[in-house]
Parts: C-alpha cells; sequence; structure tokens
C-alpha cells in the first residue's frame, strides 16, 4: 500500500506571519537552517512561500529588509488533503508544485515538499540499469571562476533562475558550489558582496560519476540530504547538474509508463486513471461493426445476473438467441458490404426494441443475443415475437428483406451458464429446422 501525504509530510512547520519583514524572514530561515518558509495570510487558508530565491530577488531589487512580506510577491502554496495517496501526488497536477500544504479537517498537519516525495519512492522499482549519463545531457551545469565577484554569481543565478552555480578555477576544474542556502548565510550576515565568490562557495565540491545508476543516485541524494547532485566523467569535468525536481519528473514518467503497461490498480489515482479509461474501456466491450456489447462484455453481464439471482433468490431472467435466416446469401448475391449493412440495422431494430435494463449483444456472425431481466419465458417470447415481426417487415438497403429465427430459455435456479446456453442454442437450432422465421421455447 502507498504512503499517504500525512505519512511522510515535515509536520515541524517553521511559519511567519505575512505582516513579519523580511529581515525577520531571512533570520528564520537562516538559524533554522531551512530554504523555505511557510507564510500566513491574513485570511483564512491563505498561504505563501518564500524561498530562499525570493530573498535573491529581493537583494538585487535593493528592497528594504524592513519591507513587510505583505509587499513582496510571494508565491501561493496549495493544500492538499491529508489521504491523499503519494502516487495521485506524483502523477496529477500537484507535481508542478514543490510545496504543498497537507491538511486534514481544513487544519494544517504539515507540510510536502518534492524532497518528501521523492525519499519516499521506492528506487530500487526505478532505474535499475540506466545511468545518470543517458541523462544529462538535458541538465547542463552553469559555472563562474573563484575569483569573480560573489554578486555576479548572485545575478547569474536570478537571470537563469538558478538555485545553485558551480565554482571553478582557471583550467575549470570544480572547486566549490554556491547555492541559495549560501546565499541566505551572505545575506543575514550582510557581507561585502564585491568579494570573490570562493569567499563564500561550499567547498570542497562532492560529485558523482556519469556512470552511477539513477537509483544510486536517489539513494545517494537520500543519505547527503542534498538537494541536487553534480555529475563529472572520467576526467572530472563536470557534465551537469540534476536537482530532485528533475529526478522526480523523471520518476513520475517512468511510474505512468509502468502503470500504462502493467494495467496496475493503484489506490485513489486509479479513481481519475480508471475515468480517463471509460473510453478504452468501453471500445474494449463494444462489437464494433454493430456498436452492441460484444460477447465477451455479454458473458460477464449475464454472469452478474445469475449471480444475483442466486444470492436473492427472486426475479426471472430469461435470454432470447436469433440468427439471420439465409445470411450466407445475402453475402454471396450483394458482397460483404451489404452483410455489414443489415448487421447494423439488425442491430438498431434491437437497441430501439430493447429496455435500458436489457443486455442487447452481437452473439458472433449473423447471431445475437438479449437478456430480458425480471422477465419470465411467456413474457420473452411476446419480446421476441415483436422483434421478429420489426425484422420481417424492415425495409433493408435495396428493399432486401430479411428475417430472423428464434430461441427463447429461462434461467432456472439448478441452471449453470453453460445449461442455460445450451437450452437456448437447442430452441434456436429448433427454429432454423423447423422453418425458420419463427420463434421457437426451450424443451425441458
Amino acid at each position: 500500500m502507498m504512503p499517504t501525504v500525512s505519512d511522510i509530510c515535515t509536520k515541524e512547520l517553521v511559519s511567519i506571519k505575512i505582516s513579519a519583514s523580511i529581515w525577520d524572514a531571512v533570520k528564520l530561515m537562516k538559524d533554522k537552517n531551512i530554504r523555505s518558509l511557510l507564510v500566513i495570510g491574513t485570511n483564512p487558508k491563505e498561504y505563501y512561500i518564500l524561498t530562499s530565491n525570493d530573498a535573491i530577488e529581493c537583494k538585487i531589487k535593493n528592497i528594504s529588509l524592513d519591507t513587510p512580506l505583505s509587499k513582496i510577491t510571494l508565491q501561493d502554496v496549495h493544500t492538499v488533503d491529508a489521504d491523499v495517496d503519494i502516487l495521485e501526488i506524483v502523477n496529477y497536477d500537484e507535481i508542478k508544485y514543490e510545496y504543498l500544504i497537507v491538511v486534514s479537517q481544513n487544519k494544517i498537519i504539515g507540510i510536502l515538499s518534492q524532497t518528501d516525495i521523492i525519499n519516499n519512492i521506492d528506487p530500487q522499482i526505478l532505474f535499475q540499469k540506466q545511468t545518470i549519463s543517458n541523462i544529462i545531457l538535458q541538465y547542463s551545469v552553469q559555472t563562474i571562476y573563484e575569483d569573480e565577484a560573489t554578486i555576479n554569481a548572485i545575478n547569474i543565478m536570478k537571470s537563469k533562475k538558478l538555485d545553485s552555480i558551480v565554482i571553478v578555477d582557471k583550467k575549470n576544474k570544480p572547486k566549490g558550489i554556491f547555492t541559495t542556502k549560501d546565499f541566505l548565510t551572505v545575506f543575514s550576515n550582510q557581507v561585502n558582496l564585491n568579494l570573490p565568490v570562493k569567499s563564500y562557495m561550499s567547498s570542497p565540491l562532492e560529485t558523482v560519476s556519469s556512470n552511477i545508476k539513477i537509483f544510486e543516485a536517489l539513494e545517494y541524494i537520500k543519505i547527503k540530504h542534498f538537494k541536487r547532485i553534480v555529475i563529472t566523467n572520467d576526467d572530472n569535468e563536470i557534465t551537469g547538474v540534476i536537482t530532485q525536481s528533475e529526478l522526480l519528473r523523471l520518476i513520475n514518467n517512468k511510474w505512468m509508463e509502468l502503470i500504462r503497461n502493467r494495467g496496475t490498480e493503484l489506490s485513489k489515482m486509479n479513481k481519475r486513471l480508471i475515468e480517463k479509461s471509460t473510453i478504452l474501456e468501453k471500445n474494449a466491450a463494444t462489437d464494433f461493426l454493430t456498436q452492441l456489447h460484444n460477447r465477451r462484455k455479454f458473458d460477464t453481464l449475464i454472469l452478474y445476473e445469475i449471480e444475483q439471482i442466486k444470492r436473492y433468490k427472486h426475479a426471472d431472467l430469461s435470454i432470447i438467441l436469433l440468427d439471420i435466416d439465409n445470411f450466407k446469401t445475402v453475402n454471396d448475391t450483394y458482397g460483404h458490404d451489404m452483410g455489414d449493412s443489415v448487421l447494423r440495422d439488425l442491430a438498431k431494430i434491437l437497441k430501439t426494441s430493447s429496455r435500458e435494463s436489457d443486455i442487447c449483444s452481437r452473439w458472433g456472425g449473423e447471431e445475437f443475443a438479449l437478456s430480458l431481466s425480471h422477465t419470465n419465458i411467456e413474457e420473452a417470447l411476446l419480446v421476441a415475437q415483436k422483434i421478429r415481426i420489426l425484422i420481417e417487415n424492415y425495409n433493408f438497403e435495396k428493399n432486401l428483406k430479411i428475417t430472423c429465427s428464434f430461441g427463447v430459455a429461462q434461467y432456472k435456479i439448478t441452471d449453470t451458464y453453460e445449461s442455460l446456453f445450451k437450452r437456448v442454442d437447442k430452441a434456436l437450432y429448433e427454429a432454423k429446422n423447423t422453418g425458420k422465421n419463427k420463434v421457437t421455447r426451450e424443451q425441458f
């Protein structure tokens, strides 16, 4: 069973009121060693997230640190019910949000990040053989020389919407990394941003080989509590950086592939998947030519009807089996297109002559079957006669006249599916062999 969001969310919330200043927020983030802060709005259920990137934006724009949070642009944060399945989050719209507020009965119980999600999906299921090198070309790395000013690194991160930048020496060998976490430190300490970025970078820089398996990379992130991994080739040259969010998107795509291929039913997520697959299911249960139920679907529905009768020991069930008389002659004389037209018209007659509760099916070839619930054999014989006359009097394409033979049987409590259809099939055979264009009831 998949965990719910309440199982995996962070329940130790760090929050601040929207009336607090930027300085109060940055200091709280620095003291708590967090990169994002929940901001409580003035109205009920109004929540925002202040991230370290938002703080960078304020710094770049020289916004006063005394400015209230209510005066700057904050990210809306959406809520999610506590009992939602983790895979439901992975596979639908919520995945675009880096954070979600987890609520139960309109009360906040925690906050869910993409990190929480990735740390709770079993990596052994996914990417057992594929290496990071197969995907890293999609995720290039931004570098800056170690002697450049820190403000230049911050400006690059801002303009390119990055949360990290790799610091290299003059030989382009990695020396360290400057992240939004480092930015919060320099911001809160009010340091000189014209000093070289190497003064404030995190070092030494930990990297992984491009030959690492994706599931190993996920394990590495979990163990190290990193937000991203830096990838190097065999020559220790940086080839890319991939974040947890990007890995999570890869996992999402893989889960979707597994679900499509295996048809797996997974908790509440499948509620929406099933809704989307209704059309496919209908097609799989429908005869393409006549748009009636196919035999497989008819069998399933009849078995269900029989189980209901056995359980409640009341209600009648009758079966009508009909076959087009001399249908081979139609195909031989007029061609198969004409034969198909006859089958379609006959299906329309059956549909318009049936109740909503009746089940119409193309039984196979030129045979059709009807299941009449709450109908005894005497009533079913009347229905069959009515349909027989309608078919006999119907003007098919090219004014062709068609007749059908009918067999009728009623379900008995001692019946099996096989015994019931053996009787109705025998009745149809009798009708065909005693003149055709007639209705014959079962013989006991």
